[in-house]
């Protein structure tokens, strides 16, 4: 039994054990008013029993913290502050204590990611509660867990505090996000203890050849504010083929590789490592930085190989890379030892992966990316089988996917079904870390953002369902029951539309346009993926009777958001539907289209068709916009579901083509 199980086997019997104990002056909770006041809780603690309640005038609460001096332990103790106030005259009436290291955190070393574990528990006199870590991250995380609690039952100037017992740890290390304006939204992210934020750097080489970097303008707040929050600032050095606007190439001329890619960089060269060791420490300098992410090359597409001198072919160009990053960052840390290196993969490197693992020295951090198989929806498994192995045989391996429909093609996705499908394959193939990419904006799909931050702290603690509850009691709805419902049913219907890459997949080449491939034939059965990456238009409904199904559930969906009255989950119902009608009707044209034509007797049923795939399609693009404007949008920002409104209108436009060139005009 690995030594962090058993020791969360022991603190989780003393928990149960002691978990009686009530502060003289509460009252006394009944189960089922512990378990509406857990609602409250986001990611539900490992465990938690809530046994009592007492209210109090708010700055009657005393509260004992160790010196201040660490930034995290200083901000917890403001925001402490800030909520419960600070006596004034009258002895308090509770006492909250901070307890970091001690005796009482012994038991905490021996569970997993124990720099972020914590507990809450009665004080010995009953008179209040004492949260208890290692770090003041940990004490930040019980700060967290109460407040939410408090919060969730306190008016005006009186505050209910529980009784509780907690202990909790995290079952991923590392929990965030990159790009977007993860920025904007890092008090949100750590208030569900997300722990990481990543942004691309502007990196420089001027014309004598001196390399800079930094940051771009208004991610200051990574630097700055993220570390208050225990979270960590990393930035980023794009992908290596994508420098061209750095001056990279017009100071150094001969780093350009033989290539017909015109980024590609001859790593036989010393220059690069002494280019890339700049950059590194450029960004090292910057306040509360100490690891960067190197991003190998991402797309030599048509190509396959790097630079093509006779020095670089001897080798494995990714390999190559490979050794340049390790080789600059070593370098690096003959002036800053303690910095540390992530290494991001792309598709280009998907064949070359487990040789460059072999290359990295064992504390650098791996993040697993590949553009067609981590930024996809898909139902399948994302994660190759030597990823497992790599982490089983103890590497550190993360996993940076999308939480949203489809990257860069806004639109709406609540499906705690999917990000549950993805947070439990990622743990159970032993994924260190999550640095999940939602675009356009984070607010855009807070939902299944706080899906994500949910299990990959605890991945057994809720159901989907009960996520979706809980979720919607912490917004305010009116009924979270029908909510909940409501995410049953839409959820999976519009994991298979987008997990078949509808309607993204139609601006790629491959496979073709749906219309086109209707018309010449080559529209697959059911089910069918190409090159287990292409799922257009279908790849993810696997029969005619799952097809029914989630149309018929996206019609339920539509109802039950109506009930609700909140308009965004009914456009998000409806654009679903629609685009559920326009499948269906392409199903049933694609047996009605033969050779390139439709039987004359079939034509009018053909053209019922054409005109329901039509109005489905029109059905989409009407409320796509609509939906939008249900989302918060920052001052001076802009909207992004025009271009998916292009790429639907675009779609209609050729079907419409195709329905006259078959004999089958659509009015």
């Amino acid at each position: 039994m690995e030594a962090h199980i058993r020791a969360a086997l022991l603190l989780a019997a003393a928990f149960v054990l002691t978990a009686g104990a009530l502060p003289a002056a509460a009252g006394t909770l009944a189960p089922e008013e512990a378990a509406r006041w857990k609602l409250y809780l986001t990611p539900l603690p490992k465990q938690v029993e809530i046994t009592g309640a007492t209210t109090v005038e708010r700055g009657s609460v005393e509260l004992r913290a160790p010196a201040e001096g660490d930034a995290v332990l200083t901000q917890t103790v403001r925001e402490m502050k800030e909520l419960l106030g600070e006596p004034a005259g009258s002895a308090p009436g509770v006492t909250i204590v901070l307890q970091m290291g001690g005796p009482d955190a012994e038991d905490l070393k021996g569970l997993k990611n124990s720099g972020q574990a914590y507990t809450i528990s009665p004080l010995a006199d009953g008179a209040g509660l004492k949260l208890t870590a290692l770090t003041p991250t940990g004490l930040f995380y019980a700060w967290k867990t109460l407040e939410q609690l408090v919060r969730s039952r306190s008016e005006g100037g009186h505050l209910t505090l529980p009784v509780l017992r907690v202990l909790d740890w995290p079952d991923m290390e590392d929990r965030g996000l990159w790009g977007t304006d993860n920025w904007r939204h890092l008090k949100w992210m750590a208030a569900r203890k997300m722990n990481i934020v990543e942004q691309i750097s502007a990196l420089k080489v001027d014309e004598k050849g001196a390399a800079t970097a930094g940051l771009q303008p208004q991610r200051e707040p990574m630097v700055e504010e993220a570390p208050l929050y225990g979270m960590k600032a990393v930035p980023v050095v794009l992908h290596l083929e994508q420098l061209e606007g750095t001056g990279l190439f017009r100071a150094y001329p001969g780093l350009r590789g033989k290539s017909e890619h015109k980024g590609v960089i001859c790593y036989s060269r010393p220059e690069f490592r002494e280019i890339l060791r700049d950059w590194l420490l450029s960004l090292a300098s910057l306040p509360n930085v100490h690891e960067i992410d190197v991003w190998m090359t991402e797309n030599l597409w048509p190509h396959t190989a790097g630079c093509e001198c006779d020095e670089c072919r001897k080798e494995d160009w990714a390999v190559l890379e490979a050794r340049t990053i390790i080789a600059a960052w070593r370098m690096a840390q003959e002036k800053r030892p303690d910095l540390g290196l992530r290494i991001l993969t792309s598709e280009a490197t998907e064949d070359s992966n487990q040789a460059i693992f072999r290359e990295l020295p064992p504390e650098v951090k791996i993040w697993y990316y590949h553009s067609l198989l981590t930024y996809c929806t898909s139902r399948d498994p994302m994660l190759r089988p030597y990823l497992a192995e790599t982490a089983r045989a103890g590497r550190w391996v993360g996993v940076c996917p999308n939480l949203v429909a489809a990257v860069n093609t806004t639109q709406p996705f609540t499906s705690p079904q999917f990000v549950y499908g993805r947070m439990k394959e990622f743990l159970e193939k032993g994924m260190s870390g999550l640095i999940g990419y939602a675009t356009p904006r984070v607010q855009y799909s807070y939902f299944n953002v706080e899906a994500a931050a949910e299990w990959g702290w605890n991945l057994n603690g809720r159901t989907p369902r009960e996520f979706a509850l809980s979720w919607a009691v912490r917004q305010g709805l009116k009924d979270p029951e029908k909510f909940a419902e409501w995410c049953e049913t839409l959820g999976e219907a519009s994991w298979e539309v987008y997990g078949s890459d509808w309607p993204a997949g139609e601006q790629r080449s491959i496979p073709g346009k749906s219309a086109e491939r209707l018309l010449e034939g080559t529209l697959p059965p059911l089910g069918f993926v190409l090159w287990d990456a292409f799922r257009l238009p279908w790849g993810d409904i696997k029969s005619a009777k799952r097809l029914e199904e989630n149309l018929t559930n996206a019609g339920r969906a539509v109802r039950l958001a109506r009930e609700m009255g909140r308009p965004e989950f009914y456009f998000e119902s409806l654009y679903i539907q629609g685009h559920l009608r326009a499948l269906k009707a392409l199903y049933e044209l694609r047996s009605l289209v033969r050779d390139g034509q439709v039987e004359p007797d079939r034509r009018d049923e053909a053209r019922r068709w054409f005109r329901e795939y039509i109005r489905g399609l029109e059905q989409a693009a009407d409320v796509l916009p609509r939906w939008e404007a249900t989302v918060y949008i920052f001052p001076g920002d802009v909207l992004f579901t025009e271009k998916p409104v292009n790429i639907i209108c675009g779609m209609i436009s050729e079907m419409r083509d195709v329905a006259r060139r078959l004999g089958c005009p659509v009015d």
